[in-house]
């Protein structure tokens, strides 16, 4: 059985590959601790909601939900609605496009 020199090549690159490979542990056992640290954090997270009930959270969010700034329509000549988002605001101006208005004089281009 003959083997030629080129059959033998992708097996040496192979073998010279596999040699030259080297473990760095330094990089595995940082990572390794930076999961410690993020377990660790998720933890004590949990830790303090731990000891509020449903109820506590859910006014503590009501709260906030409510002391959030309101958006203004644009269209404050012809309209006085407040909305929670912006979005919802932007979602409402077709009204104003559809009813005719034109927009007050500091937003005129």
């Amino acid at each position: 059985m003959r083997v030629s020199i080129l059959s033998l090549l992708p097996f040496a690159l192979a073998l010279a590959s596999f040699a030259n490979a080297r473990v760095d542990y330094d990089h595995s056992l940082s990572a390794r601790d930076y999961l410690d640290e993020l377990s660790v954090a998720s933890l004590e997270r949990r830790e303090l909601l731990e000891g509020l009930t449903t109820r506590e959270l859910i006014e503590e969010l009501s709260e906030r939900l409510d002391r959030r700034e309101k958006v203004k329509c644009l269209y404050s000549n012809h309209c006085s609605k407040e909305f929670d988002t912006a979005k919802a605001m932007v979602n409402h101006l077709p009204y104003h496009f559809d009813a005719g208005h034109k927009p007050p004089a500091e937003y005129r281009v």
